[in-house]
């Protein structure tokens, strides 16, 4: 795959992005299963709610803010798909462990 000069700030926002699913999975993980809410042996609170649906919402603005970020109107369409794959490699090489010594 070829090397694109993706901006740092394009490239934080993906991390972000990949921090808010983290954090909507999170939530959703916390609370009762479906099934246990369905037979009303348990419930989600408010605040579960409250939460969840706050983190959508700053998921959906990352989504947003990466989607309508200026540089992608530098991008040729036939290459769009190649930049977002070298994209999200970006974002997720901070994440890899060191190698152990």
């Amino acid at each position: 795959m070829a090397d694109y000069d993706l901006p740092d700030d394009l490239i934080a926002a993906q991390k972000a992005f990949y921090a808010a699913e983290a954090r909507c999975q999170e939530l959703v993980d916390a609370e009762p299963a479906a099934t246990a809410v369905v037979a009303l042996e348990a419930e989600i609170s408010d605040e579960q709610r409250r939460a969840l649906a706050d983190a959508r919402e700053q998921r959906l603005q990352l989504v947003e803010t990466l989607h309508r970020h200026p540089f992608w109107a530098t991008v040729d369409t036939s290459d769009r798909i190649k930049v977002q794959a070298a994209l999200r490699k970006a974002a997720r090489a901070g994440d890899q462990a060191p190698p152990a010594a």
